[in-house]
């Protein structure tokens, strides 16, 4: 399943809770509310406690601000809203925890570096200083100059000026997410979700402890979905790795092929333009591999090599599929990429130096089947590392496979 699917779904899962939970926690016992008043503590805590071990210092952060949202909803918001400060105090709830999960959200990655701590404290207290400093001092001025600036907006309180502010940031995330697909994103979204749930239904009973608690279970999901591509997933490439093609081919039956595939020439690519373009030409065909056809999955085997297991036997229909393939990746101008800074001596140097060619990639293929008398799958990946030897041997951009496996022997009937 795809990572745009599974935000869907949990975009989803949220908002069917939103639907359904409160009424279920209105015929609910006492127990039960008093359970739900404190799971967002442990589950948001354990989020938080997990993403901080596996060094996701942007998700903690996030989930810092949702725990101290919470606190602040279960300590001081607990009353009607036009009781003394409260309402001041629900706006900025409204206003300033989105605004911080959407900062920590975009923080650039060199933030998470030396000083990073301090930066990321700075945020948070900025604008919460600054609003609980006038709260403090002059509740009521700052009531009377909120609602002048409310004013042209519709009157005071205007809900929906906050839920155009969290529409703005939840876009925004949204586009981040489709373009990285990374799991910051996600935390973003579930967080802005569950904020903009428990500020728009505020009047409903128990709202904040089932959004809460519905945000620390769908953080942790997130957080077992990372676990699980730090585990089976190449994070430089993108596809499967070695890992899970082992566990792929352990039991598997006979009805399979697998293909290795080896990038032509990359040591010389690499000495020449060095790694990070290496990595950009390792990411280039991986991406190109993973298009391949016949239902066939791809799986980074090391260094530049990777390997497809195709399900079926068709021999035909899988080196078609990679034969399409290695013409895609061969007709693919790569452009090397310039890494000077950017400005007016980017400008400069660009005039002053000829821009590089297009680089031709192409790679070699090895195919094999597996056979009945197979101890083993190393049987068939040996079987397709020699017949990649062969490919490499014979002038590189080709395939070439093994030969066909004969039909099974029948069983001999037991002689009388």
């Amino acid at each position: 399943m795809s990572h745009r699917l599974i935000q869907l779904g949990m975009a989803l899962f949220m908002l069917i809770s939103m639907a359904v939970l409160p009424g279920w926690l209105a015929a609910a016992g006492g127990e039960v509310r008093w359970l739900l008043e404190y799971l967002p503590w442990v589950l948001l805590g354990a989020a938080g406690l997990v993403s901080f071990v596996y060094g996701l210092k942007k998700l903690s952060f996030m989930v810092m601000v949702c725990l101290g949202a919470y606190a602040l909803i279960r300590n001081d918001l607990q009353v009607p809203l036009p009781q003394g400060d409260t309402e001041l105090k629900f706006w900025g709830l409204c206003l300033i925890a989105p605004l911080l999960v959407f900062l920590y959200d975009k923080l650039p990655e060199r933030w998470l570096l030396s000083g990073y701590y301090l930066s990321a404290l700075m945020v948070a207290l900025l604008p919460s200083g600054l609003f609980y400093h006038y709260l403090s001092s002059d509740p009521a001025g700052t009531h009377q100059m909120l609602a002048g600036w409310f004013e042209p907006l519709g009157g005071y309180p205007a809900p929906w000026l906050a839920l155009l502010l969290m529409g703005l940031y939840f876009a925004i995330c949204a586009l981040s997410q489709n373009r990285r697909q990374d799991k910051g994103d996600s935390a973003a979204l579930l967080c802005l979700m569950a904020l903009a749930l428990t500020s728009f239904n505020f009047d409903v009973p128990g709202i904040s402890s089932l959004m809460f608690t519905c945000l620390g279970v769908l953080l942790l999901v997130v957080l077992v979905l990372h676990s699980y591509r730090l585990a089976f997933y190449d994070l430089l490439t993108g596809v499967r790795n070695r890992r899970s093609l082992d566990s792929r081919l352990k039991g598997v039956s006979g009805r399979y092929q697998v293909a290795m595939v080896d990038i032509d020439h990359f040591k010389s690519f690499n000495d020449t333009f060095g790694h990070d373009v290496g990595d950009d030409v390792l990411r280039l065909v991986a991406q190109r591999l993973s298009k391949v056809g016949a239902g066939g999955t791809v799986y980074r085997y090391g260094g530049e090599e990777f390997t497809i297991v195709f399900p079926s036997r068709d021999r035909k229909r899988c080196l078609e599929a990679l034969e399409a393939i290695r013409l895609t990746i061969a007709d693919y101008p790569f452009y090397v990429r310039d890494k000077q800074p950017s400005g007016p001596v980017r400008r400069r140097r660009r005039e002053a130096k000829p821009k590089t060619p297009p680089q031709t990639i192409t790679v070699s293929m090895g195919l094999a089947q597996a056979r009945f008398d197979d101890a083993n799958a190393e049987a068939v990946i040996k079987r397709a590392d020699e017949a990649l030897y062969q490919a490499k041997e014979a002038g590189r951009n080709c395939i070439r496979a093994d030969a066909t496996p004969s039909r099974r022997p029948a069983r001999r009937r037991a002689m009388a």
